[in-house]
């Protein structure tokens, strides 16, 4: 049983994540972890390259046009924009942008090289949405808070 989970851990991992997203009913996760697990299960190597290479940039893009969409639509008026720039609202806003820039910058890096992050990132992200009904946007910035976090701690404590 050992030898079985260990040259099919990732196969054991994705059926686990499956389950439990259905047991919780954390549809996004289950719908990505699902797809996922398929197109491994077809072997289909180039297609799975092609979402690891672009999948990010393609997620980022979604969710700035669901951000836009609205502005487009005119469900703000100019009152509202011209706060942003004249209130502490705003200013913290636009601060908290610049924050999460260069977090989600690094987090692309990270999460991309560090499998201990990735990893850690989804099942926190998962438990984030089952236990605490968050939403599961967390890995691009998890992993940018986990950067920082780390360098951090790594300047007062090396390991």
């Amino acid at each position: 049983m050992f030898k079985l989970l260990t040259e099919h851990w990732v196969d054991a991992f994705f059926v686990f994540m499956i389950l439990i997203s259905l047991l919780t009913g954390n549809k996004t996760l289950l719908y990505a972890m699902g797809i996922v697990f398929v197109l491994r299960m077809v072997r289909a190597a180039p297609v799975l390259e092609i979402l690891a290479g672009k999948g990010i940039s393609w997620g980022i893009l979604v969710i700035t046009i669901g951000f836009l969409a609205p502005i487009a639509l005119d469900r703000y008026d100019l009152s509202q924009f011209k706060a942003v720039f004249t209130s502490p609202v705003g200013w913290i806003a636009i601060l908290c942008g610049i924050a999460v820039a260069i977090m989600g910058g690094k987090g692309v890096i990270v999460g991309q090289t560090d499998m201990v992050i990735t990893v850690g990132i989804i099942l926190g992200t998962f438990l984030g949405v089952a236990v605490f009904k968050g939403n599961p946007v967390g890995p691009l910035i998890g992993s940018g808070m986990a950067w920082f976090i780390i360098a951090l701690v790594r300047r007062i404590i090396p390991f």
